[in-house]
């Protein structure tokens, strides 16, 4: 799947959600609204990125080429992050450390690793989007009805992962699923009406505990967005700064909380940490892809120089 401005587009508004959700969480505010996003953003992110994947590729190159692409894309910043926020944590240090880490990744640090898992599994098992599909819905649901929607591990053994990293491959390949075969246009409204559905069932189970009832209104919700985005990336949206944010997202995504933190500790209202934070990451991931931060080590995108035009020697005259 190429770049599409519509899909940064989508990824940047999902972005400003994960550091607005955070934001409130971060002092203490409770709202239907956080509930909302909360249900949506990140199985919508993982959607995406199922969606985006190219399968062709990442099943034919080399095992080397394949690390050392998403080590330097993902997999280096994610280590970078996670060791300057359990320094920040004042995190102790034992043999068990780096299991911890890596299957239980504090903060928002999952998502990386669990979205890498997912794409070794595409590589591993070359099945088409559809078999891979049905593997993964019974995983996660298996794994949402057992542990339920809130973070923590499958278990309490020490091989015991996040429970995150088995709940989302329903999202995932239903995205790569969206990627080969589409929507016609005929299913839109249905998609539309089953999306409704969800947010409005969703909506009113804010506050009320009732666990059986989240798992078939989140997977109606989310579902219904991803099965969207053949359509929203037709219509071909752009509004350059969030785009910015949804082309930057894996930075942002790191390195908002430490931001948020730090901007906290000067005034503690939720929205000044929004706003504060958003401006601080946008300048830091310019001053990142223009080289004066090491870009790769923070997940920042290096902006691409054009290549210097050469000029041409004039032809020689012909004198008849």
């Amino acid at each position: 799947m190429t770049k599409n401005p519509s899909i940064d587009l989508l990824k940047g508004l999902l972005i400003l959600l994960v550091m607005g959700g955070h934001a409130m969480e971060l002092t203490h505010q409770q709202h239907v609204l956080l509930w909302i996003g909360s249900g949506f953003r990140m199985p919508l992110m993982i959607g995406i990125s199922g969606y985006l994947l190219n399968v062709t590729r990442t099943r034919s190159m080399p095992t080397g080429e394949m690390f050392s692409r998403y080590g330097r894309r993902m997999l280096l910043p994610w280590a970078v992050a996670m060791l300057v926020y359990w320094l920040a944590s004042g995190g102790l240090l034992s043999w068990q450390t780096p299991l911890d880490l890596l299957l239980r990744p504090p903060f928002h640090l999952w998502y990386v690793p669990a979205l890498f898992l997912l794409i070794l599994v595409t590589r591993l098992l070359p099945l088409s989007p559809l078999l891979l599909l049905a593997i993964g819905t019974p995983i996660s649901l298996a794994t949402m009805y057992s542990f339920g929607l809130d973070h923590g591990a499958v278990g309490g053994s020490l091989l015991s992962p996040d429970s995150r990293f088995l709940r989302y491959p329903v999202y995932f390949f239903f995205g790569m699923l969206m990627a080969e075969r589409g929507m016609p246009k005929r299913y839109l409204w249905p998609v539309l009406l089953v999306g409704a559905l969800g947010l409005f069932w969703w909506s009113d189970l804010y506050g009320t505990g009732n666990a059986l009832a989240f798992v078939p209104a989140r997977l109606l919700m989310c579902l219904a967005l991803i099965a969207l985005l053949p359509s929203i990336s037709a219509v071909r949206l752009h509004f350059g700064p969030i785009n910015r944010i949804g082309r930057e997202s894996l930075f942002f995504y790191l390195w908002h909380p430490l931001v948020m933190g730090l901007v906290a500790m000067l005034d503690p209202h939720g929205a000044v940490i929004l706003a504060g934070a958003g401006l601080l990451l946008y300048i830091a991931s310019a001053l990142a892809g223009q080289g004066r931060l090491p870009p790769l080590l923070l997940g920042a995108v290096p902006h691409r120089r054009p290549a210097p035009v050469v000029a041409q020697p004039e032809p020689a005259a012909v004198t008849v």
